[in-house]
């Protein structure tokens, strides 16, 4: 699918969507949902009678992103939606072999990656998620990145020696203090 122009999200698909994101987070399925197009309202219903109306023209509503709510409704999905994909390539920005920008994607470089800090994922090389949790320091707040090693922890992903390991091998960043207590909270 084009996800510039998806088309409608089946309503059985959309729904199957939606039960995996709550089994994700802990929370108890619904037992049945509904969208009523006159009034752009999505439904969901659980078998204890608690039911939720989420009003899709609303702007986004979690734990549905702008995307979901839009194919939803059946509506184009543009730029807006998508933002640039962010790649980071070993090298400088001054080396004339660099790759040329491409509409669409921001290209960082980077000094390279110690072999132990890249993994390969579905084919593509990536950072490890220990690498991946380092990095996270440099945008997120404290409280995001204690979440973020929480749910790294909760899928076996968390891996203090590695962790550590990755740590040892960062140079200076603004955010190396908070990063060292959140490791000494999850891996002390």
């Amino acid at each position: 699918m084009d996800p510039s122009n998806p088309a409608r999200l089946d309503p059985d698909d959309a729904e199957r969507q939606f039960a995996e994101m709550l089994d994700e987070a802990g929370l108890p399925r619904f037992e049945s949902t509904s969208y009523d197009p006159d009034t752009s309202t999505l439904a969901l219903s659980w078998d204890h009678g608690l039911s939720l109306h989420l009003d899709l023209t609303r702007g986004e509503i979690s734990p549905l992103d702008a995307w979901e709510r839009t194919a939803i409704l059946g509506g184009p999905i543009g730029d807006e939606y998508l933002g640039p994909i962010e790649v980071t390539v070993a090298g400088s920005p001054a080396d004339p072999r660099s790759t040329k920008s491409i509409p669409g994607v921001t290209i960082h470089h980077a000094p390279s990656l110690h072999p132990d800090d890249l993994t390969v994922h579905k084919g593509i090389p990536v950072t490890s998620p220990s690498r991946t949790l380092i990095d996270c320091a440099e945008f997120m707040t404290a409280d995001e990145l204690r979440a973020a090693f929480a749910r790294a922890d909760e899928l076996g992903l968390l891996d203090p020696e590695a962790l550590r390991a990755a740590r040892a091998r960062i140079e200076w960043r603004p955010s190396l203090a908070m990063l060292d207590e959140v490791i000494a909270e999850f891996c002390d």
